[in-house]
């Protein structure tokens, strides 16, 4: 107890130091607030470019998506008919041999 101080001089260091740090904080200068205000344009201006990327890729997926499905539908559309083709003969493209003219048809007449 030799080396007892007063309460109000703890309390009042502690406000003199708590004055002191805030006096030497520097507050904002107009350039860097004109800085600030340009960024965030900025931000919001990436922020709706991304927006719109994201839009415009969703909608070439739903494209390439209907795409690919035509695509699968002509595919089967293509097996059937070769499947179908291989059933005929493969001379069928083949010129049709000629035939001997019929003979002429006799008219029968009045007796």
């Amino acid at each position: 107890m030799l080396f007892k101080r007063p309460r109000w001089l703890g309390v009042g260091a502690v406000v003199m130091m708590a004055g002191a740090l805030g006096g030497c904080m520097k507050m904002i200068q107009p350039d860097q607030l004109a800085e600030l205000k340009q960024l965030r344009a900025r931000e919001v201006q990436l922020a709706q470019s991304i927006r719109d990327g994201e839009s415009r890729k969703q909608r070439l997926e739903r494209e390439l998506s209907s795409r690919q499905d035509e695509l699968k539908r002509c595919n089967d559309l293509r097996a059937t008919i070769q499947s179908r083709l291989s059933g005929y003969p493969g001379n069928l493209g083949d010129p049709l041999p000629e035939t001997p003219p019929a003979p002429p048809v006799q008219k029968k007449g009045r007796k």
